[in-house]
């Protein structure tokens, strides 16, 4: 009986050192100007994706698009794994957050007069499409498998790319006029570093216990984000992220 493939079949060190080097230059970017939602299809999707497709040129094994996909997570026959846990889990962090945040009453008021049953879809829709897609497809898929193909253990990768979600996050705090934190880095440094670091070890273990499956943290990532973008819909503000 043949073993299963495991998360960093194909991927090598030096795919992995340029990961790391991919976000760090990305990162210093992201301070002169975070981007937009194309944007980061272009810089968080495409890039990495190019990147990879071309470290693998000289092999004819893993170049193609299948292996190249399956290393992000995207692999055919796995695509159902922990998508149910995912859509169960999404629900209940959004609940979670209706007591946590300061629109609460407005937010249980839509659940009250029903509006919640088509605002609450399409807001999950638009967090899946967005920073759903784009960010677990980076963090997860392309920085997450290949710390785990340094350091050769899932958690420690899960702990490094936890950092590494936060971090990213401070540019939009401390630059984006619709964040409290806004020309305070100090304190747009600890609120992304929370907001992240909370966010990166749910999604991060989640890849890890859910075999994987990139597309099931996607689910979950829109899904968490939907509480917020459903602020941002009816009332204004950042939304999620």
């Amino acid at each position: 009986m043949s073993e299963p493939p495991r998360a960093t079949d194909g991927i090598t060190i030096r795919e992995s050192v340029a990961a790391l080097t991919y976000f760090g230059v990305y990162l210093a970017f992201s301070f002169w100007n975070p981007g937009s939602e194309i944007r980061h299809y272009l810089t968080l999707v495409a890039g990495p994706l190019l990147l990879v497709i071309l470290l693998r040129a000289r092999n004819p094994a893993t170049r193609r698009l299948s292996p190249v996909l399956a290393s992000f997570g995207l692999r055919r026959g796995n695509l159902r794994a922990g998508v149910g846990w995912a859509l169960g889990a999404g629900i209940l962090l959004g609940l979670f957050q209706l007591t946590q945040r300061s629109a609460g009453p407005e937010l249980w008021e839509l659940i009250r007069t029903g509006k919640a049953l088509y605002v609450f879809p399409l807001a999950a829709a638009f967090g899946l499409l967005t920073a759903g897609f784009t960010e677990e497809f980076f963090f997860r898929g392309f920085l997450q498998t290949r710390v785990e193909r340094i350091t050769d253990s899932p958690w420690i990768a899960v702990l490094l790319v936890t950092l590494a979600f936060g971090l990213y996050h401070v540019p939009y705090a401390y630059l984006n006029p619709n964040w409290p934190t806004e020309g305070d880095l100090p304190a747009a440094f600890l609120v992304a570093m929370v907001e992240g670091g909370l966010g990166g070890i749910i999604l991060g273990g989640a890849y890890v216990l859910w075999k994987r499956n990139l597309l099931a943290c996607i689910v979950l990532h829109g899904m968490i984000d939907a509480v917020p973008i459903m602020t941002m819909i009816k009332f204004g503000g950042s939304g999620g992220g």
